[in-house]
Formats: C-alpha cells, structure tokens, sequence
C-alpha cells in the first residue's frame, strides 16, 4: 500500500510524522509528536480513495465512538478524531495513547518462546480486559483478538489494539449482520456467519495462546468438526490444555460462560466443565440452535412410588364415595359436618395424587425456551398444564433438590428421614418451575448443562460434572 504521509511531514498543523508503526488493508498506523503536547501518539489514517468503499470508513468512524467511551489501564487512550479533504482526497485519522511495546507476533517471530507460567500471565491480563469490555452496557465485542493486536510493553504488560472490527451487542454497522470480520485462524466458526458474542473473543484468545506455545498458526492444525486438535503438538499441562480446549470449542455455547468465569478456572478459583454428551439410549427429543431449545421428556413408565400414589388415589376416592354415600341415607348424624368436610379433603388428596400419577405414566413433559419466553408444559390426551415466564427473569439452572409432600408423609409415619428427589429447575426469582425429576442422574446432568450453556449461565459448583 502507498503511504500516505512520509516521516516529518506535519498533518492538520498539529501531528508530525515520526515513523510507520504498521499497514494494512484498513490503513496506516504511524507513529507521530504532537506538536502542542510534544509527547509521542499513534495516528491510524484512512483514505478514501485508498478503500474505496463507505463501508470501511463506517468501521474506522466506529472504531472512533468505541474507543473515546472507553476507560482501562490496558486499552490505548483516545485522544482527537478529524478529517482531512482536499479536491484529490478525503482522508480520516484516529489519534491514540502510543503504546510502547511490541506485538506478540513480532516477539515470536524474533524467537521469544513463552513458557508456560508467562502464557497462563497472558491470559490473566487479557481476560481482565475482556472481562471489561464485556460488561459495559452495550458490551464491547473486539471480533479481531490476536498476536498482532495484542501488545507486550517491556515491564511485561498487556495492550489491546485495533477496535475496527469492534461490535456492539445492540447494534451492528451493517444491517443483517452478515459481514465476516476477523483474521482466518483466529476467527471463531461463527464469525463465517457475521456474527459475534463475548464468547467469540474467548475463541481469539484461544487461538492466540495456541500460537505463543507452538509458533503455528491456528489455521495449520488438523481439525475435526471444526475442533482444532492441538493436544499431540505441546507440552502444556492437561490442566491448561483442558482450558484451552474450552476456549477453543467451534459451539459457542459449549464455551466459557465470560470471560471471568475463563479467569476464574484458569486461576484455580472455579470448576471447569467437562461437556456431557447425550446418554446412550436417552429417549429425550432435544433440539436446539441459537434461537431456540426444545427438550420432549417421554413417559417415563411406573415406578413404586408411582404405584404407592395410584393406590392411596383410589382408596381416596372409594373412601369419599362411601362417606358422602352415608351422609346421603343418614338424616341424623352426630358427624353431621364432619363427614362432607373430611370426604372433601380426602376427595381433594385422591385426585392430585392421581393426577401426578396419570401425567407421570403417560404423560410428557416439554421444556420450550427462546431469547424472550420459556414454558415447561406437561400433556396428556390432549390436555395440559403449563407454567411460562421471561426468559430473562431466569437466574440460575440447577439440580434441585427437595422432598416430596408424600415422602414426608410416610417418613413420619415411619419415623424415618425422608426421601430426598431431584430434578432439573429453571430458578426465577422465588419460583422454582422443576422438570425431569424421572430421569437418570446422566440425563440430568446432560439436560442440566445444555439449558445452562443455551441461556449463558453457569452451573453451580454442586450440579457440576467432574
């Protein structure tokens, strides 16, 4: 690319040309002296006629907004923002804090070899960063993390450079989101398909640690399904290949939650999640894409306390029958109330218990949640009960644990402790909506840890698999 400014010339009579500090296909960065301040900044230059195309200077303008709303130790400062025209050229400069340092990409190329304390290091700083764009409202998605915009100052700090591809999780500059932004190797399997999540930046960092161990491109390992197998080419701890791995998983879902969830493994301070795969001979329905997760629980046939609830339903229900049938041919009764309020009650008991038991022998049970709304809704012959909500009301997924009204019944008739169930449960504020508590603990597990990664929330340490 032609340069267009050579080193001591001066630009909008402020900004000296000192050296280039890189190129490319979105313009020049050069380093310069501020002629008010004297002190040493970055200016990113884009011209017009250079690209060609609005569209990237819509990209370098928002690179702009991004940077002069942002405020961390390891981001470089926004300074000024101007256009300069003239009847030849319109060209656009983004003025930036100099970064001192230099680019892990040119340190590996130099030969520096990071051992396996200063890559773990590295992650640290980056996560810390990430973990703050993430959280800003609307989060900032850097879309382009690798070693070429990742810069290591002498004293061992970490920058991070080049918001062009940034996103926002509000808005996109194109309409549609189908604009692939990233560099091949380092982009996440769904940038191909213009989109972008904090967890994309995950999958960058993943792909750049991979390159500071092995000196190898992303891109030159052999993959499977889109799974970079990288384990037979280093010498890392299974320990952080574990993570590693997380960082690096095509789904998006099967990532870390955030970027402090990531740290907090890599630091020892959490649990990472091994992902459970579907149990062999599951009979669940599940389907699930980025929009929607529907899981189908079949009937899961009779089991003793299923019988135990059928038989105390129909001694219920012959017991009421016979009662109200008594009150019926006896006009004078000492129990003359007695006998309608206790049939009642009775009646009552019998019918929710054979409800339970009909809706657990032939019923299903449907777990349906998307972006706004989530129904648990349990079906027989065409009839049904449901419970919905927002789907951002949802605050954790757990293994719930509880006992059962029955249970408790019979444990103090026996004098026993009672039996503990547990079922999968959707936590919404005071209401816990509880379902699949007939499964096995796999299925549990595996249900558990697929509605979680749909809706971005981590499991509690006691639901987790080992």
């Amino acid at each position: 690319m032609e340069l267009l400014h050579q080193p001591e010339e001066i630009i909008a009579q402020r900004y000296r040309i000192v050296n280039i500090l890189g190129q490319g296909g979105m313009g020049i960065t050069y380093e310069a002296q501020d002629l008010q301040t004297q002190g040493r900044v970055a200016i990113k230059a884009l011209s017009l006629n250079r690209v060609g195309d609005w569209k990237a200077v819509e990209l370098f303008e928002r690179e702009a907004h991004v940077l002069s709303n942002l405020n961390h130790p390891c981001l470089p400062k926004y300074l000024d923002y101007f256009q300069v025209e003239t009847p030849n050229n319109h060209s656009f400069y983004l003025v930036q804090e100099l970064v001192e340092g230099r680019s892990l990409y040119s340190l590996v190329h130099s030969g520096w070899h990071a051992t396996e304390n200063e890559v773990r290091q590295l992650a640290s700083q980056i996560l810390d960063i990430l973990n703050y764009l993430h959280q800003l409202t609307p989060p900032i998605i850097h879309r382009d993390l690798k070693p070429q915009n990742i810069i290591r100052s002498k004293d061992g700090g970490i920058f991070l450079v080049d918001f062009g591809a940034v996103k926002t999780t509000y808005q996109t500059t194109f309409s549609g989101g189908s604009t692939v932004v990233g560099t091949y190797g380092y982009m996440a399997p769904e940038q191909f398909r213009g989109q972008g999540y904090p967890a994309t930046d995950l999958y960058g960092l993943g792909a750049t640690l991979l390159f500071l161990m092995t000196h190898k491109s992303p891109s030159e390992f052999p993959t499977r399904q889109l799974k970079i197998n990288f384990r037979s080419q280093t010498t890392i701890s299974t320990e952080l290949a574990d993570w590693l791995e997380k960082l690096l998983e095509p789904a998006v879902e099967d990532r870390f939650v955030s970027a402090k969830e990531a740290l907090s493994v890599l630091l020892g301070q959490g649990v990472l999640v091994r992902k459970r795969h579907r149990p062999i001979g599951s009979r669940i329905t599940f389907s699930k894409n980025e929009r929607k997760l529907v899981a189908e629980i079949p009937r899961l046939g009779w089991g003793y306390w299923d019988f135990h609830n059928f038989i105390i339903a129909l001694i219920s229900l012959i017991t009421s029958i016979v009662l109200f049938s008594f009150h019926q041919f006896t006009s004078i009764s000492l129990f003359f109330w007695i006998f309608p309020l206790f049939s009642i009650i009775i009646l009552m008991f019998g019918l929710n218990k054979l409800k339970d038991s009909i809706f657990k022998l032939l019923g299903r049970t449907q777990l349906e949640i998307d972006r706004k709304t989530f129904k648990v809704k349990w079906s027989f012959l065409g009839v049904f009960y449901q419970i919905q909500g927002k789907t951002k009301y949802i605050e954790r997924v757990e293994l719930n644990r509880f006992v059962r009204p029955e249970d408790e019944l019979v444990a103090k008739w026996k004098n026993e402790v009672p039996q503990i169930t547990t079922a999968c449960a959707l936590i919404e504020g005071v209401r816990i909506h509880r379902f699949g508590s007939g499964l096995t603990a796999l299925e549990k597990e595996w249900l558990l840890q697929e509605v979680a990664s749909f809706l971005r929330k981590p499991l509690p340490q006691s639901n987790l698999p080992r």
